[in-house]
C-alpha cells in the first residue's frame, strides 16, 4: 500500500482524503512502536542472559527491526510525496481558477464582438457611420486583447507544464469552466476573419455615404439658387404688370424678353431632374441643405409659365382694347394713377372697418375695390374706364373671376348676368 502511486492520477480532494488515511495510518504505526522496543529489549535481556539459541533470536530481532525501518522509511516517503503532489494540485487548482476567470471574461467579449461585427447597420449620414466606426468594439483593442488571449493560453501551458514534470495525470479538463483552448483559438480567429470584413463594409458604406453628400449639396446648390430665381422673376413679373413707365407694348416687349430668359433658363431645371433622378436611385430621402424640394420646384416653374404667359396675353388683351376704344396713352396713365390711388386708400379703410376683403387678381391691373366700380359705373368715368374692366376676367362689383365677354361700349355685357345690371 504504502508504495502504491495513486496519487498520480488522485485529484486535489483525493489527495486530500489520501493524506488523511495516511495520518491514521501513521497513528496506528507509532502505537506499534513500544511493541517494536520491547522485542528488541528482550532479545538484548536474552544476550545478557547468554540464551543458548541466541543466533536465532538475534536474527528474528534483526529481520523484525529491519521491516520496522523499511516501513518506517516507506511511509516518510509516501508522507512526503502525497504532500508535495497536494501542493502541486493547489497550484494547479489556482492556475485552473485563474484560467476559468480570464477565459470567461475574454469569451464574453469575442462573443460580443462577433455579434456586433455581424450586426447589420442603417446609416443615411456621414456623422452616423463616423460613429459606428468610432463604437465598433473590436477594431481598436485587437492586439490588447490578443496578448490577453496569450496571457490565458500561457496559463494553461502552464499547468500542463507542471502536470508532465511531476508525473501527474490530470483528470479531463478544468473543472472550473468549459472553455477550452481549442474553444478560445477558434471564435479568437472568426473574429479576426470579421474585422477586416467590417471594415471593408463600414469603409464602403462610409464612400456611399460621402457620395450621397455630394448629390445634397449639388442638388442643394442648384435648388437654392432656382428656388429664389424662380420667386424673383414672378415678382418682376408682378412689378411690370403694375407699373405705370412706358406703353403697353414696351411692356408687352418686356414680358416677352422675360419668357425668353424663362426658357433659356429651362436647361437648369434639367439638370436639377437628372441631380433629382441620381438621388432617389440612390435612396436619398432627406435633405438638410435645403427647403426646397423637387416638387416645390416644378410647382414653382409651373407657376411661372402659367403667369407670364398670363400676363402677356392681359397685355395683348388691354392692347386689343386700348385700341378699339381710341384711349391714348396719356388718359391710360391718369386712369393708372386713380386706380391706384383710389384702390390703395380705400382698401385700406375697408380694412380698418373689417369690411369683407375682395379677391385679389393676378392679372394686368390690381384687385379691384368697391369704389372702382363706383368709378367705373357713374359719369364721366364709365365712358372711359368701361374698357380697362372689359380687358379683365374678374367683376368689377363682386371680384367674380370669368372668361373674358365679348367687348361692349358701356361694359354692361360683362356684368349682366351676375346680376349688377
Amino acid at each position: 500500500m504504502l508504495k502504491q502511486k495513486d496519487y498520480e492520477t488522485a485529484t486535489l480532494s483525493d489527495i486530500k482524503a489520501l493524506i488523511r488515511k495516511h495520518e491514521a495510518f501513521e497513528s496506528d504505526l507509532a502505537a506499534h512502536q513500544d511493541r517494536v522496543e520491547q522485542i528488541a529489549a528482550i532479545a538484548q535481556e536474552l544476550n545478557e542472559l547468554d540464551y543458548y539459541d541466541l543466533p536465532s533470536v538475534n536474527a528474528w530481532c534483526q529481520k523484525i527491526c529491519d521491516q520496522w525501518d523499511v516501513l518506517d522509511s516507506l511511509t516518510h516517503s509516501r508522507r512526503k510525496a502525497l504532500e508535495k503532489t497536494e501542493k502541486q494540485l493547489e497550484t494547479i487548482d489556482k492556475l485552473h481558477l485563474e484560467y476559468a476567470k480570464r477565459a470567461a471574461s475574454f469569451n464574453n467579449w469575442m462573443e460580443s464582438a462577433m455579434e456586433d461585427l455581424q450586426d447589420m447597420f442603417i446609416v443615411h449620414t456621414i456623422e452616423e457611420i463616423e460613429v459606428r466606426a468610432r463604437g465598433s468594439p473590436p477594431t481598436t483593442p485587437l492586439r490588447t486583447l490578443g496578448s490577453e488571449r496569450e496571457a490565458i493560453l500561457g496559463i494553461q501551458q502552464e499547468v500542463q507544464r507542471i502536470a508532465d514534470q511531476n508525473c501527474i495525470k490530470l483528470s479531463g479538463n478544468n473543472p472550473y469552466t468549459s472553455i477550452t483552448p481549442q474553444i478560445i483559438n477558434s471564435k479568437w480567429e472568426q473574429v479576426r476573419q470579421l474585422v477586416p470584413k467590417r471594415d471593408h463594409a463600414l469603409l464602403g458604406e462610409q464612400s456611399k455615404q460621402q457620395s450621397n453628400e455630394h448629390l445634397r449639396w449639388q442638388f442643394a446648390s442648384q435648388a437654392n439658387f432656382m428656388g429664389p430665381w424662380i420667386q424673383t422673376k414672378m415678382e418682376e413679373i408682378g412689378r411690370i404688370s403694375i407699373e405705370m413707365h412706358g406703353t403697353l407694348e414696351d411692356q408687352l416687349n418686356q414680358l416677352k424678353q422675360y419668357e425668353q430668359s424663362i426658357v433659356d433658363y429651362k436647361p437648369n431645371l434639367d439638370l436639377l431632374e437628372q441631380q433629382h433622378q441620381l438621388i432617389q436611385e440612390a435612396l436619398i430621402f432627406d435633405n438638410k441643405h435645403t427647403n426646397y424640394t423637387m416638387e416645390h420646384i416644378r410647382v414653382g416653374w409651373e407657376q411661372l409659365l402659367t403667369t407670364i404667359a398670363r400676363t402677356i396675353n392681359e397685355v395683348e388683351n388691354q392692347i386689343l382694347t386700348r385700341d378699339a376704344k381710341g384711349i391714348s396713352q396719356e388718359q391710360m396713365q391718369e386712369f393708372r394713377a386713380s386706380f391706384n390711388h383710389f384702390d390703395k386708400e380705400f382698401k385700406a379703410c375697408l380694412i380698418s372697418t373689417s369690411s369683407s376683403s375682395f379677391p385679389s387678381h393676378s392679372g394686368f391691373f390690381p384687385p379691384v375695390t368697391s369704389l372702382q366700380a363706383h368709378l367705373c359705373l357713374s359719369p364721366p368715368f364709365l365712358p372711359a374706364f368701361s374698357f380697362l374692366f372689359l380687358s379683365t376676367s374678374a367683376c368689377a362689383l363682386c371680384g367674380h373671376l370669368s372668361p373674358l365677354p365679348p367687348l361692349h361700349p358701356l361694359g354692361v355685357e360683362a356684368h349682366g348676368k351676375h346680376g349688377h345690371r
